[in-house]
């Protein structure tokens, strides 16, 4: 049985109004407006959630003001614009490694190449996938590629790896076969001990990056593919009395994706200030319930954070 969607649109008027009737108290209604006329209602309505008793009613808790609907918005769109600068620092030398570390010894179109994959099926879709995104690029070094080459079938890899989004990165790297010692290479580059931890984490990352491009929210959420536990590493990492346990929620949360960007970025980007940033914003926004997002107790003191 399927329902009729059948609620009228409001003025910012009457969305003010029915948010004092549920409870929200306006102090200052000119912000209010500004921000129900530029970011609308129902964006806002994902983050006022965490401060409703009854999300069925919609019903909020006892002086919610709605500044604080406001606070929790801006802190997590800075730390969406933070996270889109270290997520495209990894993105470009990820992307660098897995063309650098691959051409030379197979080929430089050694991503075409079936017998240095896993999975046949995988092959054939990245391919596909390959295919599709080089004949709709316009970048001008694909078009010259094939104005001067026209009769290759594929750009070398340092040029047509440039077109794929992360998350095909990932596939491409994840099919590659285990016994290709390149593969394991690329994560010892980035002081990862297996190739399972780099292929989770950056796939990890890519979700979180999509999050990041489409606005998304991060803060208070629960992730249904968290990056693999790693329970030692060989550059700075989470110390083991905060490491959250295999089972535990926390394992879902944002802090163990931010600890796994700031691992890689150890390598990938040394001068990046990430990890001061991220503590700056924190100090910033002090009503932020950061154990919510899986922070541990003393987690800027780790030597990972410093």
């Amino acid at each position: 049985m399927t329902l009729t969607y059948n609620k009228p649109a409001l003025s910012i008027q009457q969305q003010i109004i029915l948010l004092q009737q549920r409870g929200v108290i306006f102090s200052d209604q000119s912000e209010a407006i500004h921000f129900l006329e530029n970011v609308g209602y129902y964006r806002l309505a994902g983050y006022w959630q965490d401060f409703q008793t009854d999300r069925i009613n919609h019903i909020f808790c006892t002086g919610t003001n709605f500044k604080q609907i406001i606070e929790l918005y801006n802190f997590d769109r800075e730390l969406r614009l933070l996270l889109i600068d270290a997520i495209e620092r990894i993105e470009v030398s990820f992307r660098c490694r897995l063309s650098n570390m691959m051409s030379i010894p197979y080929s430089p179109t050694w991503f075409a190449h079936s017998h240095l994959f896993h999975k046949e099926d995988l092959f054939d879709t990245v391919l596909e996938i390959i295919d599709n995104e080089l004949a709709r690029s316009g970048e001008k070094f694909i078009l010259h590629h094939d104005k001067i080459y026209g009769t290759d079938r594929y750009p070398p890899a340092w040029k047509t790896l440039e077109v794929l989004s992360f998350g095909t990165l990932s596939k491409l790297y994840g099919n590659i076969r285990n016994d290709i010692a390149e593969k394991k290479a690329i994560a010892k580059s980035y002081g990862l001990s297996t190739v399972e931890y780099l292929h989770s984490w950056i796939q990890a990352i890519s979700v979180l990056r999509n999050i990041c491009s489409h606005h998304g929210r991060l803060c208070y959420r629960i992730f249904g593919y968290p990056p693999k536990l790693m329970h030692k590493g060989s550059l700075p990492w989470i110390v083991r009395e905060n490491m959250p346990s295999s089972t535990s929620p926390h394992i879902q949360f944002l802090f163990l994706q931010l600890c796994t960007v700031r691992y890689i970025l150890h390598t990938a980007s040394p001068q990046a200030n990430f990890h001061t940033k991220l503590k700056e914003l924190i100090v910033n926004y002090p009503s932020i319930d950061v154990d919510k997002m899986g922070f541990s107790k003393g987690w800027e003191e780790e030597a990972l954070w410093k």
